[in-house]
């Protein structure tokens, strides 16, 4: 039998859109993005008796709204970051329970986890009427997919294309509804006459066993229409624990961390980590960044280079805790830290500068000391400069 699966972190982000043509006149165009993320994964599905899913989907939209991409004079050339709070979901992947008399043959069912992304192109829908569409949008793809979820299960474990195209089609007029309730006469003449432009529509959806190994798997789309535009992300998955996250990618990162660093590792976690809540809170920061770090390390060269050189030393540090902290140490774990501080994503700047406070005070230190200071100076407490200036002091 199969060794269940894992709970996974997924990330799901939509990075920048390119305008090729902004298919605008002689105007400048105004694009907004109706990205809608979803599961159907354990948390709110089982394998049935029957041999088919019981429950439903789970679905969350963002922001909506015109202008949500910050920028209202797009022009051929130009590429548009997509903002987090609009085109990044985090959430976990659990693999989809099956029942008892299945247990001896299969521990689980592969979950899946997607977004849905419309483009847009302002013209003269009403702001209210753009929030209602996308609202509209929610709910008809929570109702299409709940639909669809019964269907699924060993005989089909994937969504269908001609499922997508009866969700498509039942959204769009979702929205289109929704937009003449949401306004006026006068409003709905107006938008009549000149309406906003759908771009493009597209569904990127990802299976537990994709999501797993820990590679960036790319997301891109090109539609010419209403113009030529391109979106581009990345969707990745981790296991929870940023140990097994980092063996999980063992095809990604090579001979960076093999098995006697993994079992130095799991040692530390078990013994230190656990025994000292501070330290935990510092495991835990690395944890919610385990998807994010792997990112930085597949698109950085350098990124990867530093980590492969500072990883058996890093070891070493843990299996004898009174050994001084190299210089070279701490410089290479900075140019670590300073790339993760540029990194796109805002929790990996804001915990990247507090880690970087911390390696501060690793000059003139040995790991035994660093684990205990870490220890009192958890990620969550304040320390006042003066209190800083002589931790600083060499020991």
């Amino acid at each position: 039998m199969a060794d269940p699966r894992d709970i996974l972190k997924v990330r799901i982000q939509l990075d920048s859109l390119h305008c090729f043509d902004e298919g605008d006149g002689w105007g400048d165009a105004e694009p907004y993005l109706w990205p809608v993320f979803f599961k159907i994964d354990g948390e709110t599905c089982s394998l049935g008796d029957s041999l088919n899913l019981v429950g439903g989907a789970h679905v969350e939209g963002t922001f909506g709204h015109h202008g949500n991409l910050n920028n209202t004079d797009v022009d051929a050339g130009d590429t548009v970051s997509i903002p987090e709070s609009v085109g990044a979901w985090e959430t976990n992947l659990k693999p989809i329970p099956v029942p008892p008399s299945l247990q001896g043959l299969v521990p689980d069912v592969a979950g899946v986890a997607g977004v849905i992304v419309v483009l847009m192109e302002e013209d003269n829908v009403s702001d209210d009427g753009a929030k209602a569409g996308y609202a509209a949008l929610v709910d008809a793809i929570r109702t299409g997919l709940n639909a669809i979820v019964p269907t699924l299960g060993f005989s089909q474990q994937d969504i269908s294309d001609g499922q997508i195209d009866a969700l498509q089609a039942s959204a769009a007029s979702a929205v289109e509804n929704a937009i003449k309730n949401s306004q006026g006469f006068f409003s709905n003449l107006w938008s009549w006459l000149n309406a906003d432009d759908q771009i493009g529509s597209e569904i990127f959806k990802f299976g537990h066993d994709q999501l797993a190994g820990g590679n960036q798997i790319p997301i891109s789309k090109r539609w010419r229409n209403e113009g030529d535009w391109e979106i581009r992300g990345h969707a990745i998955g981790s296991v929870l624990c940023p140990a097994s996250a980092i063996e999980g990618a063992q095809g990604l990162l090579g001979a960076i961390f093999g098995a006697r660093e993994m079992k130095a590792m799991r040692a530390f976690r078990d013994k230190e980590v656990r025994a000292i809540p501070g330290l935990g809170q510092w495991w835990n920061l690395a944890r919610r960044n385990v998807l994010s770090i792997l990112w930085l390390l597949q698109t950085d060269r350098e990124a990867l280079e530093v980590m492969r050189r500072i990883a058996p030393q890093a070891v070493a540090l843990i299996e004898k805790p009174e050994s001084p902290i190299p210089a070279d140490f701490i410089a290479d774990a900075q140019k670590i830290l300073d790339r993760a501080a540029a990194s796109p994503f805002r929790k990996l700047r804001s915990d990247a500068k507090l880690a970087g406070n911390l390696l501060q005070l690793s000059r003139g230190r040995n790991a035994g000391q660093m684990v205990e200071l870490a220890g009192k100076l958890a990620p969550s407490r304040s320390v006042s400069r003066a209190e800083f200036k002589r931790l600083l002091r060499p020991q």
